[in-house]
């Protein structure tokens, strides 16, 4: 039987989201990323998150220049280490595959707004 990567999924995964992350004034989930080498953190929005081929994504949307109101999302992967469930960025060689897949995904479910934007 195929898998239906349309399918959202709502479960373990989501209800941490919305623990670990905070409500901003506009009322986005906010979550604070540390980097295990450096300590640095980074603040980033909560998007959404949908499953591709058994593994859930988290799409994260990262300010890079907050004074131009600058920002860039960025697609991590849930993976559990010892019964810890962790986020990890995606390797090289899927990159681009999750990525297509994440647009694609939005534009059945939002069509194409920049045409809509133009008009």
């Amino acid at each position: 039987m195929a898998e239906d990567n349309n399918t959202p999924e709502i479960g373990p995964k989501d209800e941490l989201i919305d623990a670990i992350a905070q409500l901003d004034d506009e009322g986005d989930r906010v979550i604070e990323l540390k980097d295990e080498v450096t300590g640095e953190t980074t603040k980033a929005i909560v998007e959404s998150t949908f499953l591709f081929n058994g593994n859930t994504y988290v799409v994260l949307i990262i300010d890079t220049d907050e004074e131009e109101d600058v920002s860039e999302y960025v697609i991590m992967r849930f993976v559990d280490k010892d019964g810890e469930v962790l986020l990890e960025n995606v390797v090289d060689k899927e990159e681009d595959v999750i990525y297509d897949y994440y647009d694609k995904l939005c534009e059945e479910l939002y069509g194409d707004d920049e045409e809509s934007e133009d008009e």
